[in-house]
Formats: C-alpha cells, sequence, structure tokens
C-alpha cells in the first residue's frame, strides 16, 4: 500500500518535471508502472508475511497447549506408576515376610508343649532362630534397596576388585565344589567408583551363579576395557533364567530360589544406576547366564546406544 501511494504521488512530479521532455516521456510512463508493480508485489508479499506469521504464532500456541497437555498426562502416568510400584513393592514385601512369620509362629506352638524332649525343643528352637535371621537379612536388603547410599568414589582397578570379590567368595564355592577363575589383562586403566558398593554387586552375582550350579562347575568373572567403558562380567553354567523372566530379572521380590528375597539383583541394578552405569543379564548359548556391568572410566558419562540395545534384546 505505501509503495502504491508513492507511485501515484510521483506521478505529478513526473509529469512536471518532464513535460519539456517529450523523448522521455516513455520512460517516465515505465518508471511510473514499476512503482505500481513493485508496491503491489510488496503488499502481496508483506500480507503473506503477515500470514504466516499469524499461523505460526497460532501454531505454537497449539503447540504450547498440547505440551502442556502431556505434561499433565506425564505427571499422571508417573504417579500412577509409582503407586502401582508401590503397591507390588508391599506385596512382594508382605509375601516375604508371611513364610518365615508362619515358620516362627508354628515353631513356637510346638514349643509351648510341655511334653517335648530337649532334642525337638532344640529343633525347633533352631528352626525360629534361622527364620528370625532370615526376616532381618530381608529387612536389611529391603533398607538397602530403600535407602541407597551415595557412593563414594575413588579410583579403582578392576582386576585389583576382582581378586577381591573372588577371596570373599572362595569359601562358599569350595563348600559347593565351585571354581571361580579370573579372566583379567591386569594393570588396565582405573576406574571411578565405590569400591565396597561394588565388591556387593559383583559378590552377589558370583554366589547367585555358584548356587545356580549345586552340581559345581566353573563360574568365570573377567574385566575388560571397551572404550570409554569398563566392562566387568561373571558367567556361570549353571540352570540359567528362563526367556519369561528376563526382563523382571532386575525388579524386586523377582527369585527363581525358594530360600531367596529376590532384593539381590535389584540393590546390584540401584548400586549400578548410581555409578552412571548399566547391568544386564544374557543367557549362554549353550546354557547358564552371563550378568555384564558397564561403568564409564570417568566419573559421569553417557552410555553407548549398542549397550542400552543389549538390555533391550535381554
Amino acid at each position: 500500500m505505501a509503495a502504491t501511494l508513492s507511485g501515484l504521488f510521483y506521478i505529478p512530479h513526473i509529469l512536471m518535471s518532464w513535460a519539456s521532455h517529450p523523448e522521455y516521456s516513455a520512460a517516465q510512463y515505465v518508471e511510473i508502472g514499476m512503482f505500481f508493480v513493485i508496491g503491489g508485489l510488496t503488499g502481496v508479499l508483506a500480507d503473506d508475511e503477515r500470514m504466516q506469521r499469524k499461523k505460526v504464532e497460532e501454531t505454537a500456541h497449539k503447540l504450547s497447549d498440547v505440551y502442556a497437555q502431556l505434561q499433565a498426562s506425564f505427571e499422571q502416568l508417573r504417579r500412577a506408576d509409582r503407586l502401582s510400584a508401590l503397591g507390588e513393592l508391599s506385596a512382594g514385601l508382605a509375601h516375604e515376610i508371611r513364610n518365615p512369620l508362619g515358620s516362627v509362629e508354628g515353631a513356637v506352638q510346638i514349643l509351648c508343649r510341655h511334653e517335648l524332649p530337649t532334642e525337638t525343643r532344640q529343633e525347633f528352637g533352631d528352626l525360629a532362630q534361622k527364620e528370625v535371621n532370615r526376616l532381618k537379612g530381608l529387612l536389611t536388603n529391603f533398607l538397602d534397596f530403600a535407602r541407597p547410599q551415595t557412593p563414594k568414589r575413588v579410583p579403582t582397578e578392576p582386576s585389583q576388585l576382582l581378586e577381591s570379590v573372588s577371596k570373599l567368595a572362595a569359601e562358599t564355592a569350595k563348600m559347593s565344589g565351585t571354581k571361580v577363575r579370573i579372566e583379567s589383562t591386569g594393570g588396565g586403566p582405573t576406574v571411578s567408583i565405590d569400591p565396597e558398593q561394588m565388591k556387593q554387586v559383583l559378590l552377589n552375582l558370583v554366589i547367585n551363579a555358584i548356587q545356580a550350579m549345586p552340581a559345581g562347575g566353573e563360574v568365570v568373572i573377567r574385566a575388560a576395557r571397551e572404550a570409554d567403558f569398563v566392562v566387568l562380567e561373571v558367567q556361570d553354567a549353571g540352570v540359567g533364567i528362563p526367556a519369561e523372566d528376563l526382563e523382571r530379572v532386575f525388579n524386586p521380590f523377582v527369585t527363581t530360589r525358594a530360600d531367596g528375597t529376590g532384593l539381590g539383583l535389584s540393590i546390584a541394578y540401584q548400586i549400578v544406576s548410581q555409578h552412571g552405569g548399566h547391568i544386564t543379564a544374557h543367557r549362554n548359548p549353550e546354557r547358564g547366564m552371563t550378568f555384564r556391568v558397564t561403568l564409564p572410566l570417568g566419573s559421569e558419562a553417557n552410555l553407548p546406544e549398542t549397550v542400552l540395545q543389549e538390555e533391550n534384546r535381554a
């Protein structure tokens, strides 16, 4: 519009200024025509730009509303998920407590009989004590799971970590006729971890591996560097975990053992996650399991996509 008005105001000026030069009249009218063309095009482009800007603003407003709705829905899902997880956790804890409590109650009822011989009293007294100790262990594990400790990181050599875990598991392995073998290059890079917490993780995996081979066998623990990560593995040739249970193996109170609490792997998962790492479980081609712990060499790092893909495949 402004360009068109400028062209109209410019017409008298051209006619008056160039009246004495008729040879320029054609050029004058072409110039006037150009003003109108430019004015028209400018107006069309300005209107189009204004409409596009309005559409963008409307779209941005709609996207903002949709984002707010998604956030609200996400929060609702998170609350529902937390409630569901809390319900499952409570049910699992109640189930694990109910069994030993039933045993203790039965033992106490029998012990209340005055005619019982000393040997029988001793037997049921030992049973009650065993179940009480089991309850104490369950509550200790549950508190470790519910209130995880912040890792106290120090530079640690993976090979020394494996040696320490092997010594801690030596007596259990000897009693079950199992051998623990270490595979490590030694002298590799140090990793910033809490050595005591990581010992707890690896020892739990090694003990599980030993218990998975009641007839004896070999447990292999290894450490290796892969790019900017240290990988720790515990491999056994035991009974393995059913494929349908693999995706739940790190959930609390999930266990395949009658005397297991189902919290060991959950605590291991929590500890590894606090270290910025990841733990996965894989069925071996022939038999048994391999648990793989991937830890960043730095104190904080993102895991490579391949590690996350491995978990999904597991």
